[in-house]
């Protein structure tokens, strides 16, 4: 079961996300300075980097960024993905056919190796990584949700209420989806994890738009100082905060499904 005090910890950590872009907003912004590879001081908590730019401003200003993207992401990915699976469960045996027959060729392609092409062609920003992200995930997900509503359609509850004369669109939102929401968390939370590592490691690779600071890319700007004292505050802040997060998301997911398992039990 999630304890109060986890409920709280989820709504502060929500709050702050919410205030990272307010704080972004009033801070004197990412300018380079004299001050260049400074170690962690009273004027620079965490150093600043090969160009004089603050690694603290840099992590307030890239944590809304990355987290941003993964989000809207991740929702506008299961959005599609509910969509297409919403149609390929209720279309008829012809056009479901060809649906999935295209989503097969889509897994046939590798998507990291389309991203990566792409990002290379367009060095995308924040818009275009989005539409990136959404246009190579949605098609993994439609097999299963496909599946999880042909199953919930042909429960009693949703018979008895098309016999009553209820909509197919009453019948998929009021019973369907509310019993398939434990599956779209757990997807949501999925698709954030991916596309904050997708975020992170195109920031990384250098291929991303080069005014969209990014944890990956303030990763990307540690790489020529390893072998100095510069990589501990030009490469552990970034990093912490990165795992941190990918933690952040698997450990909530552990516990929801903990959360909808217990639940499952105590209504058998």
């Amino acid at each position: 079961m999630i304890r109060p005090v986890q409920v709280k910890l989820i709504v502060l950590f929500t709050l702050g996300l919410c205030l990272l872009p307010a704080v972004v907003y009033f801070l004197p912004g990412y300018q380079t300075s004299l001050d260049t590879l400074a170690a962690p001081s009273l004027e620079h908590w965490l150093g600043t980097n090969d160009i004089g730019q603050d690694i603290l401003t840099g992590l307030l200003i890239a944590t809304p960024n990355t987290i941003g993207i993964a989000v809207i992401a991740a929702l506008l990915t299961l959005l599609l993905s509910i969509g297409v699976g919403i149609f390929v469960a209720t279309a008829g045996r012809k056009l479901s056919g060809l649906v999935l027959r295209f989503i097969d060729i889509l897994q046939s392609i590798p998507s990291i190796l389309l991203i990566l092409l792409v990002s290379v062609w367009l060095s995308p920003g924040m818009i275009a990584l989005v539409v990136l992200l959404v246009a190579t995930g949605w098609y993994d997900d439609v097999r299963v949700l496909r599946a999880v509503f042909l199953r919930e359609l042909t429960r009693e509850n949703v018979r008895y209420a098309r016999i009553g004369g209820e909509s197919g669109y009453y019948c998929m939102t009021v019973h369907v989806l509310p019993a398939v929401s434990p599956v779209l968390v757990g997807l949501f939370i999925q698709h954030i994890r991916r596309a904050a590592l997708m975020t992170a490691g195109l920031g990384f690779l250098g291929i991303t738009d080069t005014r969209l600071v990014t944890w990956g890319s303030m990763i990307q700007d540690s790489l020529n100082y390893l072998y100095t004292d510069a990589w501990l505050w030009l490469l552990l802040p970034p990093t912490l905060v990165l795992c941190l997060f990918l933690w952040g998301c698997l450990t909530f997911g552990q516990r929801f499904e903990r959360y909808v398992m217990t639940g499952a039990r105590l209504s058998v």
